[in-house]
């Protein structure tokens, strides 16, 4: 072989490992992230009791031992609620069969929002008997939002409605636990709450 022809041998196996490793590359980059092995743990949230649309109280040692999603809303609202509660209820198609899932939506508006008045509104969405709609005191809801589920919280004007609100869904685990907040308003939210849920479930 002469040193011309050996040349161009040896050009070209390096331009075909060169090329190897461009793609290699890029399909490194196309790669998408690792998810991690579990879901963060944030903080504990504190006791509460609520008053349920059935009438009967809803105490947070009565979610211990399931995987709960919780959302802030009222009955009124004229924004993003009615979204926010149609997104739960497709978590409620998505998980509501499973026992240990419980969805827990919580009026800020409770002088409106009686018992009555929620069970009117949860029968509108189809709600099960393990998605529970409740009310309380306003200042006790209020803290619960702000300082238990660190979310914002204020009253509102006559243009914006009576309550401001946060319209995050929030993931908590069987210990009460939060485990994850997710945008209520968007499918893409919903679809990634309803995969951690499922990861919660498997946890130990």
């Amino acid at each position: 072989m002469n040193t011309r022809l050996l040349s161009c041998v040896v050009l070209g196996i390096a331009a075909l490992l060169l090329g190897c490793g461009k793609h290699d590359d890029a399909v490194e980059m196309l790669r998408p992230p690792e998810t991690p092995a579990t879901l963060q743990k944030y903080w504990t949230l504190p006791e509460f009791t609520l008053t349920e649309r059935s009438g009967q109280p809803l105490h947070s040692s009565d979610l211990a031992g399931k995987v709960w999603v919780a959302d802030f809303f009222y009955t009124s609202c004229p924004g993003p609620c009615p979204v926010l509660t149609s997104h739960v209820g497709e978590v409620q198609k998505a998980l509501g069969d499973n026992p240990d899932v419980r969805l827990v939506s919580i009026s800020v508006d409770p002088e409106k929002d009686t018992p009555e008045a929620l069970k009117t509104y949860a029968e509108h969405y189809k709600a099960g008997p393990n998605w529970f709609f409740c009310t309380g005191h306003k200042d006790a809801i209020f803290k619960l939002a702000h300082d238990g589920f660190k979310l914002p919280i204020a009253d509102g004007t006559p243009e914006s409605g009576p309550v401001t609100h946060s319209t995050r869904v929030i993931l908590v685990d069987r210990s009460g636990t939060v485990r994850g907040f997710y945008e209520g308003t968007d499918e893409e939210g919903v679809q990634a709450l309803v995969r951690d849920a499922r990861r919660l479930l498997e946890e130990k």
